[in-house]
């Protein structure tokens, strides 16, 4: 039997999350059954991330509370007391505030800081996108920390319900596919033209870049940095980059400084982005030439949009893949070499295995009728 009405939670600590949200927020202003309340807290008060709690307020009427905890910089240290002052910051905000269930998402450190510290509290957790598999990143430990916390599992995958079956033991698992993706048809893309006002983009045939820290072996990233924006150097010549910023992980800095090097000395060329905003970003993968990085966002949107991605390290490495990805290692030839080839060919028709349809409607209906 489902309840007269039910008070819904969304915890939020990124750019990333809150695009993917965007459906299910959306069902959840318009259910009269629903007060949904956002809990945006992490990066979102960041300029360097592109100060993206000011989109959540103008795109959204839910309520919206605001917690404000970043780590103070890059290194091991600072990430590791952001962890644990974010669980102090929530344990008093869990003490205030009921919810008749919360919904997380992903594998972000301060995520599963958010999630520890309502163990205690017997609150209701409901996770998306658990089971997944990322090699090249300690976000493994995180995900899988937010599942055991949950009752309730959407997944994008079957091979990754399985994943949270053997984790959990749970059978509160629904395969639901990426939420991101859902609507694509529908959506109104804003116009490239306009977005120029707004953005610092390119004119000409550019390549979309998404690159992060790869946090397990953290200390090759200053390796991996040099490497990677050697081979971009190698390209400007032949073509634009319009390179957004890494997420606030380990050693993040090396690649957002290497990035503003190289804009600082082929400004024409390079165009830099803290945040696009979901839509934004999918326009930009539209009108891009092929997309360079290790972000999910290769893996799981690009191929909904007909669009080459080149695959750098392990970060993504145990996510299943659609057949646009074209995979390489932190080497400067293969790099340069995989973003031509990804360049020069016609526009992707296969199909995205992360597709399902009406993810945000299962995963409310699901919560409305316990």
């Amino acid at each position: 039997m489902g309840i007269d009405r039910m008070k819904i939670g969304v915890l939020t600590s990124s750019r990333a999350d809150i695009g993917i949200y965007s459906a299910l927020l959306r069902r959840m202003e318009n259910n009269p059954r629903v007060d949904g309340e956002i809990i945006a807290f992490g990066s979102h008060h960041s300029a360097e991330h592109g100060s993206t709690i000011e989109k959540i307020r103008s795109n959204y009427s839910s309520k919206i509370h605001e917690l404000h905890e970043m780590p103070n910089s890059d290194q091991p240290v600072a990430i590791s007391k952001s962890y644990g002052d974010t669980v102090r910051l929530f344990s008093d905000f869990w003490c205030k505030n009921h919810f008749d269930w919360v919904v997380c998402l992903g594998d972000r450190f301060e995520m599963s800081a958010a999630v520890q510290a309502a163990i205690p509290f017997g609150l209701k957790l409901a996770h998306i996108h658990g089971g997944e598999t990322t090699s090249g990143a300690i976000d493994n430990i995180y995900r899988h920390q937010i599942s055991l916390a949950s009752c309730r599992h959407f997944v994008s995958t079957e091979l990754f319900a399985e994943r949270v079956r053997q984790l959990t033991n749970s059978e509160s698992i629904w395969v639901v596919g990426a939420p991101a993706l859902e609507g694509l048809d529908d959506l109104d893309l804003p116009d490239w033209e306009e977005m120029h006002e707004h953005f610092d983009l390119p004119n000409d045939e550019y390549v979309l870049v998404t690159i992060h820290p790869e946090t397990v072996a953290a200390e090759k990233n200053r390796d991996y940095a040099a490497i990677f924006f050697q081979a971009i150097e190698s390209l400007v010549s032949e073509v634009s980059f319009l390179i957004t910023h890494t997420n606030s992980d380990t050693y993040n800095n090396f690649y957002n400084e290497r990035a503003l090097d190289l804009k600082q000395r082929f400004s024409s060329k390079i165009h830099l982005q803290p945040s696009l905003g979901k839509l934004n970003y999918f326009r930009a993968i539209t009108n891009a030439s092929a997309m360079l990085g290790n972000s999910s966002s290769s893996i799981i949107e690009a191929a909904s949009f007909n669009q080459w991605a080149v695959n750098v390290g392990n970060r993504q490495g145990g996510r299943p893949q659609s057949g646009n990805i074209i995979n390489v290692e932190f080497n400067t030839k293969q790099i340069v070499n995989a973003t031509r080839n990804a360049i020069s060919r016609k526009p992707f028709t296969g199909e995205n295995i992360y597709v399902r349809e009406s993810p945000s409607l299962i995963i409310l209906n699901n919560l409305l009728n316990e």
